[in-house]
C-alpha cells in the first residue's frame, strides 16, 4: 500500500513498482485519513509512507502497524534526516529509505521488507546502523556533530526546546527536576556544537526530531 503526499506521486511509483515482479499493490491514496482507512480494510503488508502525506503522519502509521493493520512500515523521505532514523530504529518493523536511493534499492528493500519482515534502511545509513545489547543504533559520523551522538532522552529534550519549551515546561512534561532538564540541555548543545535556540530549532527540524 502507498500513502504518498500526492496524487503525482502515487501515479508514478504505483507505475514503476507495478513494472517489477513478485510486487503486488494493493491501494494507493494521497489523503492520510483515506489511506489508513483502506489499510485497515486491505491489512496490506507493508505499508510505504511519505512522511509529507500529513500531520503525525509516522505516529499514526506505527499505531495502525502496532494494532495488526499492516505488518511492516517503510517511511520513503526525501532525503536523510538524522533525528529521525534515530528516533524509528527503536520501533520494531520499521524500514527507512530515501527517494535519493533510487528505484533499484526501493525495489529491493520492499522485496525484503514485505517476503521476509526484514528492516531495511537507505544506502547512505545502512553500514550506520549498529545492532547492539540495547537495540539498534545510528552511529555517528566520525569526528561531526550528529543528532545521533545524542541519546534518547538528550534527543527528547531538544525536540521539546525546538518547540519553544523552556526548561521548567519540559521538566513538567518529562516529570523530571529542572536541573537534570538544565544538564541534558548542556549535553546535546555540547555534542552538536550549537550555541543559540534558533540553532537548536534549525536542526532539529532539518534533523526530524519536529516537523513544521
Amino acid at each position: 500500500m502507498l500513502l504518498m503526499s500526492s496524487e503525482l506521486d502515487c501515479q508514478s511509483l504505483s507505475m514503476l513498482l507495478s513494472k517489477r515482479r513478485r510486487v503486488r499493490l494493493v491501494g494507493s491514496s494521497s489523503d492520510l485519513d483515506v489511506g489508513l482507512t483502506r489499510c485497515r480494510r486491505l491489512r496490506p503488508t507493508l505499508l510505504i509512507l511519505d512522511p509529507n502525506v500529513g500531520n503525525q503522519s509516522i505516529e499514526l502509521a506505527v499505531a495502525a502497524m502496532r494494532s495488526g493493520v499492516v505488518e511492516h512500515l517503510m517511511i520513503l523521505d526525501d532525503r536523510v534526516r538524522e533525528g529521525l532514523v534515530a528516533q524509528l530504529l527503536a520501533i520494531p518493523s520499521v524500514s527507512y529509505i530515501t527517494r535519493r536511493a533510487g528505484i533499484e534499492s526501493l525495489h529491493a528493500a520492499v522485496l525484503k521488507a514485505a517476503s521476509y519482515s526484514v528492516r531495511v534502511f537507505d544506502p547512505a545509513i545502512d553500514h550506520r546502523v549498529l545492532r547492539t545489547p540495547r537495540g539498534l543504533l545510528l552511529e555517528q559520523h566520525e569526528g561531526k556533530p550528529s543528532v545521533a551522538a545524542l541519546t534518547n532522552r538528550e534527543r527528547e529534550v531538544m525536540g521539546l526546546l525546538a518547540q519553544g519549551n523552556s526548561v521548567r515546561d519540559c521538566a513538567r512534561v518529562m516529570h523530571l527536576a529542572r536541573s537534570t532538564i538544565d544538564n541534558h540541555k548542556s549535553r546535546l548543545m555540547n555534542k552538536l556544537r550549537i550555541h543559540k535556540a534558533a540553532e537548536l530549532t534549525q536542526l532539529a527540524i532539518r534533523e526530524g526530531l519536529i516537523t513544521l
